[in-house]
């Protein structure tokens, strides 16, 4: 505000006709600057907001690679206590079956021991059944022989006791 009206006065058509297309013209300039820096700030806005969003995507994504890691750490310890578990298992079945095994053997062993006894004793049987026949068959012959002699031998005390009795008469 100009109160004591110490400048010069304002010639408006001066201005009209040479000042303000050139004022028009810088502020066109200033506007089409201003729209442009404008634009690039909204550019680096929006790089920002997209380099944020990027980084918190790769933290959330490092974060999901270290539960991954940890989940992965976890099935696989987990994983080696039940191969370990296995193997000792198959090492305690292998164990077993070996052990088992040498029992089949001995029992094996012991049953063939047996089975020859008994073969044995049957051929021992055997054989004094068949000595036995042949004892009971010289004994039924013997007894035969013991029956006729007996027999004979009553004949002829027969025929002694009649001679005697006949001498008797």
């Amino acid at each position: 505000m100009d109160i004591a009206n110490e400048k010069k006065p304002v010639d408006y058509l001066a201005y009209f006709t040479k000042q303000l297309p050139r004022d028009l013209a810088a502020m066109a300039t200033l506007r089409d600057e201003l729209e442009k820096r404008q634009c690039a700030m909204t550019a680096v806005e929006a790089t920002l907001k997209i380099k944020n969003e990027a980084v918190a995507l790769r933290e959330q994504a490092s974060a999901e690679l270290d539960s991954a890691r940890k989940e992965a750490k976890a099935i696989a310890d987990e994983a080696k206590v039940r191969t370990d578990l296995t193997v000792a298992r198959e090492k305690a079945a292998d164990q077993r079956e070996k052990e088992l095994d040498a029992r089949d053997r001995t029992l094996n062993a012991a049953l063939a021991a047996r089975e020859k006894a008994v073969s044995d004793r049957e051929s021992v049987v055997a054989t004094s059944e068949r000595d036995l026949s042949a004892r009971e068959a010289k004994l039924a012959n013997a007894q035969t022989k013991l029956d006729n002699d007996a027999a004979a031998l009553d004949a002829r005390i027969k025929a002694f006791q009649s001679k005697v009795a006949a001498l008797n008469v």
